[in-house]
């Protein structure tokens, strides 16, 4: 009988264990939508960078705090002029399917993102290598490119000016490895599916049920799994309203909420706010009916009251902003924080100024009256309270007729990749810490650029600060670029986004990342 009672009250034990960290332990994330792509080098948006973050690893990664520390390379040095960063890759690094990590892998990822075939949006972060924007337009061939492989442990690579910066963008899920042998084997199904995914990360993607969850397990070939601490991560697809009931039937142990339903919860353990570098805004399609003309852009900034948008309709929940460059993620500009730098402002709501402003626009253009148009947004946070306003404002105001269209978050970016909207409801959350990730969005390079902004001076700007390590040189330019921005108007800056979540109080050590990423996952545990 004491046997007996033995054996069940180990049982106990073990099943009870087999809930805690480390042992069979499963953390679940609500991330809203169906990422629109997870492949490395071509996906843009947060979702997709999530799933990356989980089965993907660089030369470096970013710890808890956003600095970037050592990943699969150990140890990395630059040149005096900084000009060629030399990586050393650790011993004995696999991919998830035993193949060992090599420089080549990361030689092949980064000549992959680069490649115009592949079409990735992000290729122009890989410009700063040497010879790397030539061979994206075609003018030089793959081994010009700056990236040389000098044994299967060390990388070395040549860029075409110093970028203090460039250790920050390898953490980057555009400068991830390839496993050629199986990317050669998956074609165009390269990570499309979950049996078509290789990871040398924290985790390994087992199932992908699409619009309905991710499900991943700890990849015991990653070099540091005994510090990975939860076995079993599960991304849910589940629309925000429907969050709140989720969270409270426990289908989900964290997932983000809009202000009003956060309400429900004010004073309690479970809601968690966390600063964030994602600025909101409304973006224009400038070859597109008469958007392409500055005055009508800024007769329809001058229309909106930001303040009345943000205080009022989103109870202040979110920040008030005069930058495209978020304040106080780590944005550093000479001697300050970089927005607290920059002296111009955005066009103020002003209803007599907007209507003057819109009928010389208009006149320019050969119109007696503004055409009617739709605003692009997607169906998750408090979107569709924000485009209401903005509708209702520019109805009252310049008596425009707008529509309103509403999509899912993956059909929204597909729909600006191609430029078929007129106006979209957009965020943008930067990839690096340095205020060029942001302000290099309306460079007419970049494929990013979706609303087609084209102005030689801000080019002209742009390759100045990418061209310079120094200061001094780099950040007045920079606030040069946020003057043109305002003059200009390529869009109309609404508010800086800040995080609102729901929390198991089970979980613990769950990093809100600002920018780069939204959520710092390997630390977790659950109690």
């Amino acid at each position: 009988m004491k046997k007996i009672f033995l054996i069940l009250t180990l049982l106990v034990f073990a099943l009870s264990c087999g809930k805690k960290s480390g042992s069979g332990s499963t953390f679940t994330l609500n991330i809203v939508t169906e990422p629109s792509s997870i492949d490395p080098q071509i996906t843009t948006d947060i979702p997709g960078g999530t799933v990356d973050e989980l089965i993907l690893e660089g030369l470096l990664r970013k710890d808890k705090t956003g600095k970037s520390v050592a990943g699969i390379a150990q140890k990395w040095e630059k040149s005096k002029d900084g000009l060629v960063w030399t990586f050393h890759l650790r011993d004995g690094v696999k991919w998830s399917n035993g193949d060992p990590v090599t420089a080549k892998d990361f030689k092949a990822g980064w000549i992959r993102g680069l490649n115009p075939d592949t079409a990735g949006s992000n290729a122009s972060m890989l410009f700063v290598i040497k010879n790397g924007e030539k061979y994206n337009a075609k003018k030089v061939s793959e081994n010009e490119v700056g990236i040389k492989v000098i044994d299967d442990k060390t990388l070395q690579v040549t860029l075409e000016s110093p970028t203090p910066y460039f250790d920050d963008l390898v953490t980057f899920k555009s400068f991830m490895p390839l496993n050629q042998k199986f990317y050669n084997e998956a074609k165009d199904k390269y990570f499309t599916e979950a049996k078509y995914t290789i990871s040398n990360g924290p985790y390994t993607l087992e199932k992908w049920t699409h619009d309905s969850e991710l499900k991943f397990k700890k990849n015991p070939n990653y070099w540091d799994a005994g510090n990975v601490k939860i076995d079993n991560v599960e991304l849910k697809i589940i629309a925000t309203d429907s969050a709140v009931n989720a969270f409270k039937n426990k289908e989900v142990d964290v997932t983000a909420v809009t202000f009003e339903q956060a309400k429900e919860f004010a004073g309690k353990p479970e809601l968690v706010k966390a600063n964030d570098g994602g600025i909101y805004y409304l973006l224009f399609n400038t070859k597109e009916n008469v958007f392409k003309n500055a005055k009508v852009r800024r007769a329809i900034t001058m229309a909106i009251n930001k303040e009345e948008l943000v205080n009022k309709v989103l109870e202040g929940s979110e920040k008030l902003t005069k930058t495209f460059t978020p304040s106080g993620i780590g944005l550093n500009g000479v001697s300050k924080d970089f927005p607290a730098e920059v002296a111009t402002d955005q066009p103020k709501f002003n209803v007599a100024e907007a209507k003057k402003l819109l009928a010389e626009g208009l006149k320019e253009e050969g119109l007696s009256e503004l055409p009617r148009f739709e605003i692009l947004f997607n169906d998750t946070g408090s979107r569709k309270a924000i485009a209401e306003y903005i509708q209702e404002s520019l109805r009252n105001n310049l008596g425009a007729n707008v529509e309103l269209d509403k999509v899912s978050g993956k059909e929204r970016i597909e729909r600006t990749k191609k430029r078929d909207y007129q106006i979209s409801l957009q965020n943008w959350t930067g990839d690096f810490l340095d205020p060029i990730t942001y302000l290099d969005l309306f460079d007419s390079t970049n494929a990013n650029n979706r609303g087609d902004f084209k102005n030689v001076k801000y080019d002209e700007l742009t390759k100045i600060v990418k061209s310079s390590a120094d200061p001094k040189v780099r950040v007045p330019a920079m606030i040069q670029m946020e003057k043109l921005i305002s003059e200009e108007q390529p869009v109309t800056i609404l508010f800086q986004k800040q995080k609102l979540y729901l929390v198991n109080p089970k979980v613990k050590n769950l990093g809100f990342v600002s920018i780069g990423g939204e959520f710092f996952i390997r630390d977790v545990v659950m109690n």
